[in-house]
C-alpha cells in the first residue's frame, strides 16, 4: 500500500540506523527506516496500517521514495534543513532567490555558480556542491537498494562499502554481496539477483553457491574442510540445479577460486576437498605457532617441583594423585602441553598447583577461558583474576597481531578449550610470543566448539603436544552423585537415577507436553521452594529447538510465568520480534559474533558482544525497538531495532549453547528424537553443566537409547594435517 504525505514533525529519529517516528501534515504518524528526513520533505511511504497498543493506528513502511521538491520554497526547505554542510536557512533563501528552479541543478552541475551569493566563497561552493552530490549519490543508491526489498540500514551498510559504485556493482553481481557486506546472505543476494534478470546457472550465482554452503557448512555442522563429494552435493541441493549440468561448471569455479585465493584445495588422508581461506589461514596459524612455541626455549626445564608440590599438600591439607603429579610436572617442563579429563578429575586443582609453582619461580600466569560464565568459575576456584579470551585480545581479529595486543604472561593457561573454535584458537595463539608456556585445559568427552573446527580434538590427537587425560574422579561426596553419574553416563552406563541423592533426581513423564508441564513447575517453584535457589540460577538445557519440550516453547511459557505482564501500576516494559516477546527483566542470551557492538562498564567503554554471552533486559525503548541489556561480567549493550535478531530468551537454550557454562541448578528436558541429536556426549554436556541440582525429565528408556547411543558426527577439519606434515 502507497500513502503520500508531507513531514509536518519528526518526533524522533536515530542517527545511527535512520528509524523514525514521523507526524504528516494529515496527521498521520508514519515509522520506519529513512535516510533524509526533514520537515516539508514530501514522500511516497510504501507500507501497511498497524495499531500499537500505545498509540494507536500508525502506517509502518517499508520503503519510500523521496519527491524531489519543484517549487522554490520546497527547494530552499530541502537546501537548508540542514542536510547540506555550509548551508543554513538564511543562505537557503539566497540560493533560491538567486538560482530559483535552477537551484538543484548548479548544485550538482555547477557549483562554482554559487560562489556569486552573498557569503559564499568559490572554495565553499565546491565544498556544499561536493556535500549535495554525495548526499543524492546516497539517496539513489539507497532507493535503489530499498526497491529490490533491502532494508534502510542494510542499503546504508552496502552504500558506505561501495560508494557511488553501488549500483553498478549490484547490478552485475549482487552475489558479491556475500563476500563483502555482513548481514547479506545467499537467499537475500538470490533473490535481488532475480529481480535483475541474472541467470540460473550464472557463474555468479554458482560461485556465491559455493561459498554459502561452505559457510553454511562450517556453521551448521563446524567443518573447516570440506570434501568437493558433499560439496557438490550441497551446492547442487542449494541451487536446485541437477548435478550433471552443475559439475563442469563447478569444477570451473572452483579452479578460479583457488587462483584468486578466495578458497583453497587439499588433499587429508586420500580426499580432496575445499577451504575457505579463513579457515585455512586459521588452521595454518594454530599448527605454525604451536610448533614454533614446542621449539622456543624457556628456563627451568625438566625440573621435579616435588618439594613445591609438597608445600602446596601441607598448606591446603591435601594429598595429590600420582597422575595429577604427573600432569603439573608435565605442565610446567613444557613449551605446550594439554590436560583432559572429565569432571572431578582434578583439572581444576592442578591450574591451582601450577599457579603456586609460577608464583614461587616468579613467572606470571594468565588464566583465560572462552566465556563470562567459565571466567567466573575458574575465579572462584582459584582465587586468581581471569579472562575471557576476547577480552584478553581486545578482539581485533585481523590477519597480523599488533605488539601492544600481545599476551605479555610467562604463562598461559586457557581452560574449557574445548570450546575454542579454530578462528578463536588461532588469534590466541598469535598473540602469544615465543618463550611463553600454554597449557590447555579441557573435556574431550563434551559437545565440539559451537563455532567450525575441531582443535582440541586435533591437537590431542596429533601427538604432538604432550598430553595427560586424567579418568579418576578425586572430587568425592557420599551423597552427591552429579560428578559419578556423569562419568557413568561417559562410559556407556545408566546414571543412577533412584532419587535417593541430595543432587541427582529423575521426573518421569511420557509427553512432550507432560514434560513441559513439569519443567515449568520445576523452574518457577519447586526447586526454588525446596532447595532456596533463585530461578536466575536454574538453566534449562533442550537438546531440541522446536517441540512442546523444545527452547523455544519453554522460554515463552517459562517467561510467562516469572515474567509476565503483570497488572501493576508499572508493568515491564515489552517489544516484541517476530514470534518473541522480549520484556524488561527477562533473561536472554547473544546468538553470534558482534565485533563492532559497543559496550560499557560504568568505567571503560569498548567493542565485541559474543555468542552465548547471558544477561538481563534493563530497559525497552517501546517506540524504537532498542533494548538495553546488562551483561553477567557487567558490561551494557544496547541492540537497535537491527539488531534484536541477535537476541534470544534463555530461560532455556540448548545443550550446545551451554558450553563452558556452570548453572547452579540443570533440567534437562528427554524427549524422544533422532538419534544424530540425542546421543551419550549431550546427555553428558548437559549434567556436567550442572553445580548442585541435576533434574532429568523423562522417560528412563528415552534416557537409556541416549546412554547407548554413541554417534558422533565427524568434523572435516585440516588442523592434524597441519600440524603433522613436515
Amino acid at each position: 500500500m502507497m500513502l503520500n504525505g508531507t513531514v509536518s514533525h519528526i518526533t524522533f529519529t536515530n542517527a545511527e540506523n535512520g528509524y523514525s517516528v514521523i507526524r504528516l501534515s494529515s496527521n498521520i504518524v508514519v515509522t520506519g527506516y529513512i535516510s533524509i528526513l526533514y520537515e516539508g520533505a514530501e514522500y511516497n511511504f510504501y507500507g501497511k496500517w498497524v495499531n500499537n497498543a500505545k498509540h494507536g493506528k500508525q502506517f509502518e513502511f517499508t520503503r519510500y521514495e523521496m519527491i524531489t521538491p519543484d517549487t522554490n520554497n520546497k527547494i530552499a526547505s530541502f537546501i537548508g534543513s540542514g542536510l547540506i554542510k555550509g548551508i543554513g536557512k538564511v543562505i537557503a533563501k539566497n540560493i533560491v532567490n538567486k538560482f530559483g528552479k535552477r537551484t538543484l541543478e548548479v548544485l550538482e552541475k555547477t557549483p562554482g555558480e554559487l560562489s556569486s551569493v552573498p557569503k559564499i566563497s568559490r572554495e565553499k561552493a565546491e565544498k556544499i556542491g561536493e556535500n549535495y552530490r554525495e548526499i543524492m549519490t546516497m539517496q539513489n543508491a539507497v532507493m535503489y537498494l530499498m526497491k529490490h526489498d533491502i532494508s534502510l540500514n542494510m542499503s546504508i551498510k552496502i552504500f558506505k562499502h561501495y560508494k557511488q559504485l553501488t549500483e553498478e556493482i549490484v547490478s552485475k553481481n549482487p552475489y558479491k554481496l556475500i563476500e563483502d557486506i555482513d548481514g547479506i546472505g545467499f537467499i537475500t543476494a538470490d533473490k535481488l539477483a532475480r529481480s535483475l534478470d541474472i541467470g540460473y546457472s550464472s557463474p555468479f550465482r554458482v560461485r556465491a553457491g559455493i561459498v554459502y554452503a561452505l559457510m553454511q557448512l562450517a556453521e551448521g555442522d563446524g567443518h573447516t574442510f570440506v570434501p568437493h563429494e558433499q560439496l557438490l552435493r550441497n551446492v547442487c541441493r542449494l541451487l536446485t540445479i541437477k548435478m550433471i549440468v552443475l559439475s563442469p561448471i563447478y569444477d570451473k569455479i572452483i579452479n578460479e577460486m583457488v587462483m584468486d585465493k578466495r578458497v583453497f584445495a587439499l588433499e587429508i588422508d586420500g580426499v580432496s576437498g575445499i577451504m575457505l581461506s579463513k579457515f585455512y589461514f586459521a588452521e595454518q596459524k594454530i599448527a605454525g605457532r604451536i610448533k614454533n612455541l614446542m621449539f622456543a626455549s624457556h628456563s627451568k626445564k625438566n625440573i621435579k617441583y616435588g618439594q613445591l608440590i609438597a608445600n602446596y599438600e601441607r598448606i591446603n591439607n591435601i594429598k595429590l594423585h600420582q597422575k595429577q603429579i604427573e600432569a603439573i610436572e608435565m605442565a610446567v617442563n613444557s613449551n605446550v602441553s594439554v590436560i583432559t579429563g572429565g569432571p572431578g578429575t582434578g583439572k581444576t586443582t592442578i591450574i591451582k598447583v601450577i599457579l603456586f609453582i609460577n608464583y614461587a619461580n616468579k613467572k606470571t600466569t594468565q588464566l583465560l577461558a572462552p566465556t563470562g560464565r567459565a571466567v567466573k568459575r575458574i575465579e572462584e576456584a582459584t582465587g586468581e583474576n581471569a579472562m575471557t579470551i576476547h577480552r584478553c585480545l581486545d578482539i581485533g581479529f585481523g590477519e597480523k597481531a599488533e605488539p601492544d595486543t600481545y599476551i605479555k604472561k610467562d604463562f598461559v593457561v586457557v581452560d574449557e578449550f574445548s570450546m575454542c573454535d579454530s578462528v578463536l584458537a588461532s588469534q590466541l595463539l598469535l598473540r602469544v610470543l615465543n618463550g611463553t608456556q600454554v597449557l590447555f585445559v579441557g573435556d574431550i568427552d563434551q559437545l565440539p566448539s559451537v563455532g567450525a573446527g575441531n582443535v582440541l580434538a586435533d591437537i590431542i590427537k596429533s601427538k604432538v603436544v604432550p598430553v595427560i587425560a586424567l579418568t579418576e574422579i578425586y572430587r568425592h561426596n557420599e551423597k552427591s552423585t552429579i560428578i559419578s553419574n556423569a562419568h557413568k553416563i561417559n562410559n556407556g552406563e545408566m546414571p543412577i537415577i533412584d532419587n535417593q541423592s541430595v543432587d541427582f533426581f529423575f521426573q518421569q513423564a511420557e509427553t512432550q507436553h507432560d514434560i513441559r508441564d513439569l519443567v515449568i513447575s520445576l523452574v518457577t517453584t519447586r526447586l526454588p521452594n525446596y532447595f532456596h535457589i533463585n530461578p536466575s540460577q536454574i538453566q534449562v538445557l533442550c537438546a531440541l529447538k522446536n517441540g512442546d519440550a523444545g527452547v523455544n516453547t519453554l522460554n515463552n511459557a517459562i517467561q510467562n510465568v516469572i515474567n509476565p505482564i503483570s497488572k501493576n501500576v508499572n508493568p515491564p516494559k515489552q517489544y516484541a520480534y517476530r514470534d518473541v516477546i522480549f520484556r524488561e527483566g527477562d533473561r536472554v542470551m547473544n546468538t553470534v559474533n558482534n565485533y563492532s557492538q559497543m559496550w560499557y562498564n560504568g568505567q571503560n567503554e569498548g567493542k565485541g558482544i559474543f555468542n552465548g554471552d547471558i544477561g538481563i533486559i534493563k530497559n525497552i525503548n517501546e517506540e524504537t525497538g532498542e533494548i538495553v541489556v546488562r551483561l553477567e561480567d557487567g558490561r551494557v549493550t544496547t541492540y537497535l531495532k537491527s539488531d534484536i535478531g541477535n537476541l534470544a530468551l534463555s530461560y532455556a537454550i540448548t545443550v550446545h549453547k551451554s558450553q563452558g557454562c556452570e548453572f547452579d541448578a540443570v533440567i534437562v528436558p528427554i524427549v524422544k528424537g533422532g538419534y544424530m541429536i540425542l546421543t551419550r556426549n549431550l546427555l553428558y554436556t548437559a549434567v556436567t553443566r550442572a553445580k548442585r541440582i541435576v533434574v532429568l525429565v523423562g522417560n528412563k528408556e528415552d534416557i537409556q537409547k541416549m546412554v547407548d547411543n554413541t554417534y558422533t558426527k565427524d568434523r572435516y577439519s585440516a588442523l592434524g594435517f597441519f600440524l603433522t606434515e613436515r
